[in-house]
């Protein structure tokens, strides 16, 4: 059975502007994220202009940070929108007994997975699609991080 987004949130919310609050969470982590980025190129482009310059036997200490190092938190705002998402449940939960108080009509349906799966549907997901989008541009991060930076930058355990 196809179940349209408006099923899936409370009676009376609207699930576009959820979701366009959701889209601005990841958009602001992403954005957050690509301070990675900046520090990276910076001083990739600080080591090469050293590689370059300088006398052999002065660069042979030359050695870019490890990744992990490098990331720092860049990845921590998708796991700040995973971690909101309780809150969204615990807010579409509440929501029914606000107003005209339909905790009451929802108890009496027949369907006893109506009440949990309007309230708790769309913030499982969100929080799995921001995880799943921090895992996605860490591994982004990673693979700029390899292919981007020479050999002889690198540390020896990358390449063994």
């Amino acid at each position: 059975m196809k179940r349209r987004l408006e099923d899936l949130v409370p009676v009376g919310l609207d699930p576009y502007r959820e979701l366009n609050w959701f889209g601005i969470g990841c958009g602001v982590s992403f954005l957050y994220s690509m301070k990675f980025l900046l520090e990276y190129l910076s001083l990739r482009s600080d080591l090469l202009y050293q590689l370059k310059y300088f006398f052999t036997a002065d660069t042979q200490g030359l050695q870019m940070p490890p990744f992990f190092t490098l990331l720092g938190s860049a990845p921590l705002g998708f796991l700040l929108v995973a971690l909101c998402m309780p809150a969204v449940a615990l807010f579409h939960y509440l929501y029914h007994y606000q107003g005209s108080r339909s905790i009451l009509l929802m108890r009496r349906l027949p369907d006893r997975w109506e009440l949990p799966r309007r309230c708790i549907t769309l913030p499982a997901w969100g929080a799995l699609i921001a995880l799943a989008l921090g895992l996605f541009v860490t591994l982004l991060w990673a693979g700029i991080y390899l292919l981007a930076t020479p050999r002889e930058l690198l540390s020896p355990l990358w390449y063994l």
